[in-house]
This record gives C-alpha cells, sequence and structure tokens, in this order.
C-alpha cells in the first residue's frame, strides 16, 4: 500500500463502485479537498465534483462526511499511527 492509502481490495458495499471511485473515495476520507483529489489523481475537479455525487448515489449516503465515516468504517484507508 502507498503512504496515501489509495490501494487496497473492495469491501461489500464498496464492491459496488469502480476503481477509480474507490479511489476518489479513499482520498476524500482522507480529508482531500476536491482540488487536492484533482491533482493527486490527474483528474478535473469537476471530475471528482461528479464521482463524489455518484459514490452518494451508489451507497445511498447522504454528504461527503457520511462517505468519510462509511471509508473509515470499512477499512478502506489505513492511517500512519501516531507517535
Amino acid at each position: 500500500m502507498n503512504t496515501w492509502g489509495l490501494s487496497g481490495a473492495p469491501t461489500d458495499e464498496a464492491a459496488s463502485l469502480n476503481d477509480h471511485q474507490r479511489a476518489v473515495l479513499r482520498c476524500l476520507a482522507r480529508g482531500l479537498a476536491d482540488h487536492e483529489i484533482a491533482r493527486v489523481l490527474a483528474v478535473t475537479q469537476e471530475q471528482v465534483a461528479t464521482e463524489v455525487a455518484a459514490i452518494l448515489g451508489v451507497l445511498n449516503l447522504r454528504d461527503r462526511m457520511a462517505a468519510v465515516v462509511f471509508a473509515h468504517e470499512r477499512g478502506m484507508i489505513r492511517l500512519p499511527l501516531p507517535r
């Protein structure tokens, strides 16, 4: 796994997302803003916004915060342990 936490196997409901949507969700869960996600994934901000809307629809979540909680609860990213 790289330091951005962009790799990892899909889990349960996350399996209904495509690879790009999972990458966006992982970035979102790390606290990145749309413009930062766009830079990391080499896409436009508009594409990120479209993917976030699709993620919320596919997972039946009400907002970005719910998506962040979803990703963390499913172990989609691993944050470094504090020292």
